[in-house]
């Protein structure tokens, strides 16, 4: 009982440390945003635990920045720049490079196993970082090109290169007919 309750502690100060509040308010961001983050870091990850950490670090520079917002759709555009941003920094850091890769198939976990029985799903997450961001946003988020090339800091024309060139890979790899 003694060490739960220094556990508990412990915790608030962590958190108290990180300057980080977490309200109501604060609750209700996470739920309305957890699956956007989750899915783009996924996008930019490809495996799942990668994912949820870069959701965790979202969250928390979220509530460390205590951003203020115009309207929803600048609150959804900044999560997903900064969900982007920290995916990218997670994937160049040392570490990640210099780790070792673990089969999914040796890891008992159900949502790996539901992610891998999409073939379209496989077929992206398989395609290079930035076809796949770009495909991502578009089809799965709704995205515009110009919406995309902001968030991503690419020009236009080469966010549309991306889709096209994202989408003929697809094509290629899920048998389709090339045009």
């Amino acid at each position: 009982m003694l060490s739960s309750i220094n556990e508990t502690e412990s915790d608030a100060y962590d958190l108290k440390a990180r300057k980080i509040r977490m309200t109501g308010i604060g609750f209700a961001i996470v739920d309305k945003y957890k699956d956007l983050v989750y899915r783009t870091a996924l996008t930019i990850t490809g495996n799942t635990c990668d994912a949820e950490d870069v959701m965790q670090e979202v969250f928390f520079k979220y509530f460390r920045a205590h951003p203020q917002f115009d309207s929803d759709a600048h609150e959804r555009s900044w999560i997903v720049s900064v969900t982007l941003n920290t995916g990218k920094n997670l994937i160049r850091s040392p570490w990640y490079r210099n780790r070792a890769d673990v089969d999914p198939e040796e890891i008992p976990n159900e949502k790996t196993h539901a992610e891998q029985k999409s073939p379209v799903l496989n077929a992206v997450l398989s395609l290079p970082e930035k076809y796949r961001v770009a495909i991502y946003l578009h089809y799965y988020e709704g995205y515009s090109i110009r919406e995309i090339a902001v968030m991503t800091k690419k020009t236009e024309a080469a966010t549309a290169q991306y889709l096209a060139r994202g989408r003929a890979k697809l094509r290629k790899k899920l048998g389709g007919v090339e045009s």
